[in-house]
């Protein structure tokens, strides 16, 4: 009888559900009625599906929807049936298998967290874009004075437009939004667009960090852009504040992976949100053929200030650097988490140019730079190469990268292979040259 004791709590143990104390004392004390009901993921299934992996193109990725959907479906089941008996409001994802929970009480909270099965109720992360570190609206005619600006010639794209300049490339945002009405940016969006905040038919941009962002990747006036011949599709991740909730990312995450077109990069401006709670996006997107890309943060020059997700080793993370190559006082450092090499490159970042939010407005800013440059040249590249995925891309950047002479502050962070400079914690495999890439 003792031993049946035993095994009985040890099973309870196994089944129950988990709680974040600071959602229970929110919810009690009325200020919070939303939580995340996060399940196991199921992800990690895909990954080992020999029948998936032997897919391609739309039919792998059909293939992966339907099989997640199915799955997330069915783990979700009890509780969506419990969440409807309580009255309360839910919205199921399928990219992650987690519920949005709407109209919390302490009781129904108490009632929910009792239903059988391994999970837990917490709050939902929210946000926040990378700080920029400095920028200016430019007074009227001094930003034609080079063209292209600085960091688009620094990545030598001009010499690889002689190849192409990202026709049938397309990139996806996920950010504060697009100003499709921007003379750099009008005549490039593809058509897909969803805003879970705002619900508006057509891309906008009140904040102005999206629009500066894919500027930089594929504006077409002024020499702003990076790969001027892509297109782009875009789903407003972050509000007008520039604040984001895991709701929303996570709706803009299953966007990229369903959206007609699909694109091949999504380049990510906002991080600093620690846990492995995006991984199974990330996994996705991999999955699906799409090159994630994230800005490491703003909060250099310590060593392992790399913020998450882009310290994660399955995304592609950029650092900044100024037009003499060298990074950045504010570029966050390796390496990450568990020692991976982060940063993977580096890339122009500082004293920027790109769109604004008016018709043919242009600003200058430092600290968002050095993604968007990195997203357009993988746009050129796969423009070149339809057929490459995630590692040929990395390994045609990582391979013909610049390599600046390193300072002993540069190798303070420390070297992954002692006595050899490249690839280190400040620049990861080298700052980006896009031609050299393409073998120019």
């Amino acid at each position: 009888m003792k031993l049946l004791l035993i095994f009985a709590t040890t099973l309870t143990v196994v089944l129950s559900g988990t709680v974040d104390p600071s959602l229970k004392k929110a919810v009690d004390l009325g200020l919070n009625t939303v939580a995340i009901l996060e399940l196991p993921q199921i992800v990690g299934q895909l990954e080992t599906n020999q029948a998936l992996q032997t897919l391609f193109g739309d039919a792998k990725v059909a293939t992966l929807v339907a099989t997640l959907k199915g799955l997330t479906s069915a783990a979700q089941a009890p509780f969506v049936s419990i969440a409807a008996s309580l009255g309360l409001e839910i919205e199921q994802y399928w990219i992650s298998n987690v519920i949005l929970v709407k109209g919390l009480t302490l009781e129904k909270l108490d009632t929910l967290s009792k239903t059988p099965g391994e999970f837990i109720l917490r709050k939902q992360h929210i946000v926040t874009l990378d700080h920029i570190r400095s920028g200016r609206e430019e007074v009227a005619n001094n930003f034609t004075v080079r063209n292209p600006q600085w960091g688009v010639a620094k990545i030598r794209a001009p010499e690889a437009w002689s190849l192409t300049t990202g026709e049938n490339a397309v990139v996806g945002f996920i950010d504060t939004g697009v100003n499709i009405g921007h003379v750099a940016l009008s005549d490039g969006f593809a058509g897909a667009w969803m805003d879970p905040y705002y619900n508006t038919l057509v891309p906008t941009d009140v904040q102005g960090h999206g629009s500066f962002v894919a500027g930089i990747v594929v504006g077409r006036a002024n020499g702003i852009g990076v790969a001027p011949g892509a297109q782009y599709i875009a789903c407003r991740g972050m509000n007008n504040q520039g604040s984001g909730t895991e709701a929303a990312l996570i709706q803009c995450a299953e966007f990229m992976v369903t959206a007609t077109p699909r694109p091949q990069v999504v380049p990510n401006a906002w991080g600093g949100v620690p846990g492995a709670w995006f991984e199974p996006i990330i996994s996705a997107w991999r999955s699906a053929g799409i090159i994630p890309l994230f800005a490491i943060g703003n909060s250099g020059p310590n060593c392992g200030t790399i913020s998450a997700p882009g310290s994660h080793g399955g995304v592609i993370g950029v650092a900044a650097t100024s037009d003499t190559d060298a990074v950045a006082t504010f570029s966050s450092r390796g390496p990450g988490a568990g020692g991976v090499l982060k940063p993977d490159f580096a890339a122009p970042g500082a004293n920027i140019l790109s769109a604004g939010t008016g018709a043919s407005n242009y600003v200058t800013m430092s600290g968002n730079g050095a993604g968007p440059h990195t997203a357009g040249a993988i746009a050129l590249i796969v423009s070149l190469h339809p057929d490459w995925g995630y590692d040929e891309v990395y390994n045609a950047l990582a391979t013909s990268a610049a390599q600046p002479p390193l300072s002993d502050n540069d190798r303070a962070c420390g070297l992954p292979t002692p006595g050899v400079d490249y690839p280190n914690y400040v620049y990861g495999h080298g700052r980006i040259d896009v031609a050299a890439a393409l073998g120019l």
